[in-house]
């Protein structure tokens, strides 16, 4: 079915940047084409449809911004010898560059309260609509789904925030920062109105569903459960949320990993929440042709320097910009697990014919981590061969480390944003891994085995699916089910930093944030933007140590 988002109203953004006046680039900036305004355009089903759908579409850009999420943790790191310098702020916790002027600070907080700001229009004009009373509740529904994801982000990421929850209508210069426990609890709330509304399943796909939001709400309970505001059934809520979305018959896990990220396979039946895609470019970000999915370009390193590899699309753009630690390669049974070779490539061939090299011929090569090639084998080989010590820190092999490949797209022009596959959200997979992790922290360590080897049976390989199964399960192991399932897709560092393993894990495993050795307790937090606090006309507090 057609996505909802794959094709935003202009008149619906028209008027969105009339209600903000804010000057914005691309898509939203719209000439007025008629004497449509948002008084006379969101009173009827068609305007107030195209008002929702807005809300829907920051989601692209947003889960674009990668850096607050996935590095500076124990599975993504940077490529290169840190001796060498070159540090970035967010892996390596650099004091002198993460700071409240960030511009990568900046642009995460602007973007979630530009996407809550139209999600409270939507919530705020509802009442005044006149549609369908049972379609306008579940359009309410969806968006108040969407206001608690983006609050959720937010909150773990800075802590205390402001909490608007109406339509701007007057300039507003001041700012107040709401204490963590009563946005938490503004999220839940939003969420348990929206759940009982919302429906199994949506004729049009891409909308929220009644599983997306109890799969958030089982998350968000998940999180406030290690906090010291908890609530005493906090977890025992998570588990009932999870439990509800594995029990409702809507979804299951599909027989094989490799099947969920099989191109042309993205509306499966394990996906909760998607980010949505379009074939037709224009129609997916600021209205430029070639927006879109650059998930396929960031998880790479650059081959084409080798002799018989040009710039072609056959291996998608290969970007160095969340590179897999060696850490994430060794949490895999490379005999065991199917995932292994679905998550990473270890082999390369000639796209071009060079010197002596053809097309088609082997150019490089990984060998699995854990059976590496010894030196008269390597010297051998007529191609290039990377063993797992050497990844992404020898110099001399170009900083060579296999890539991420399961967001792989054939077919794609050479560029890093032209992807149109739907990008995962939320899974049953991980479901299934909040369930384990909020039994096994509520006592209940048998519930929590039958969870995480529910994901592990279907990663085994043929005959040694019983062999997967853990026999006793820690945090730490969950962690590590979470690597190796939802590399790339989940927002790592606020997972590591609920479960109180941000800091020790990459320190342990992040080779050259270990190396820095800057990483403190007050970065459990991000710096308030400078921004923020400028253009508020009253006093706005920082997150100590910015």
């Amino acid at each position: 079915m057609k996505s909802i988002i794959k094709n935003v109203s202009g008149i619906a953004l028209m008027a969105w940047v009339i209600l903000t006046a804010v000057s914005c680039n691309g898509f939203l900036d719209e000439k007025l084409i008629s004497d449509r305004t948002t008084d006379n355009y969101y009173v009827d089903e068609q305007g107030y449809e195209d008002l929702v759908k807005s809300a829907y579409s920051p989601l692209r850009e947003i889960h674009k911004l990668r850096g607050l999420t996935l590095l500076g943790t124990d599975i993504f790191t940077r490529p290169g010898d840190p001796a060498l310098g070159g540090l970035n702020q967010f892996n390596e916790y650099s004091a002198q560059s993460i700071n409240p002027q960030d511009g990568n600070v900046a642009v995460y907080w602007t973007f979630l309260y530009s996407a809550i700001a139209r999600a409270n229009t939507a919530v705020d004009r509802a009442p005044e609509v006149s549609m369908d009373e049972a379609t306008k509740m579940i359009r309410v529904s969806e968006i108040k789904f969407l206001r608690a994801l983006y609050y959720f982000y937010l909150v773990q990421q800075f802590g205390d925030i402001p909490l608007p929850l109406n339509e701007i209508t007057e300039v507003v210069t001041t700012a107040e920062r709401i204490p963590e426990a009563q946005v938490y609890d503004q999220i839940i709330k939003d969420l348990e109105e929206a759940i009982p509304v919302l429906p199994p399943s949506q004729e049009e796909y891409g909308r929220v569903t009644k599983g997306a939001a109890q799969h958030l709400l089982a998350k968000v309970y998940l999180t406030r459960g290690y906090r010291d505001f908890a609530g005493s059934d906090d977890l025992a809520k998570a588990v009932s949320n999870a439990t509800d979305v594995i029990n409702s018959g809507q979804y299951r896990l599909l027989d094989t990993f490799g099947e969920v990220f099989r191109q042309g396979n993205e509306e499966n039946n394990e996906i909760l929440f998607a980010v949505q895609y379009s074939a037709n470019t224009v129609l997916n970000g600021d209205g430029n042709e070639g927006d879109g999915n650059d998930a396929h370009s960031l998880f790479g390193q650059g081959v084409d320097g080798l002799i018989g590899m040009d710039r072609s699309s056959t291996y998608n753009r290969q970007q160095a910009l969340y590179v897999p630690t060696r850490h994430l390669s060794s949490l895999y049974d490379t005999d065991m697990d199917t995932r292994y070779d679905v998550t990473f490539l270890r082999i390369f061939y000639a796209t071009v014919d060079q010197g002596d090299v053809k097309v088609g011929d082997t150019v490089l090569y990984f060998p699995k981590w854990d059976q590496p090639w010894t030196a008269e084998r390597m010297a051998a080989a007529k191609y290039l061969v990377v063993n797992y010590d050497e990844y992404y820190m020898n110099v001399a092999k170009q900083n060579q480390f296999p890539p991420l490949w399961k967001f792989f797209e054939a077919g794609l022009p050479y560029g890093d944003d032209k992807g149109t596959r739907d990008l995962f959200v939320f899974r049953l997979a991980e479901t299934h891994l909040i369930a384990a992790e909020a039994y096994l922290k509520a006592g209940n360590e048998p519930k929590a085995l039958d969870h995480i080897n529910a994901v592990r049976r279907r990663a085994g390989t043929p005959g040694m699916k019983d062999a997967m199964e853990l026999s006793s399960v820690t945090i730490d192991d969950i962690l590590d089910e979470r690597a190796r399932e939802l590399c790339g897709e989940e927002p790592r560092w606020t997972e590591l930093k609920r479960a109180g393993k941000l800091i020790e894990r990459v320190k342990l495993y992040n080779e050259r944030a270990s190396e820095a050795n800057t990483i403190k307790d007050f970065h459990l937090l991000r710096p308030i933007p400078l921004s923020q606090i400028e253009r508020s006309s009253n006093v706005v507090s920082q997150n100590p140590g910015y």
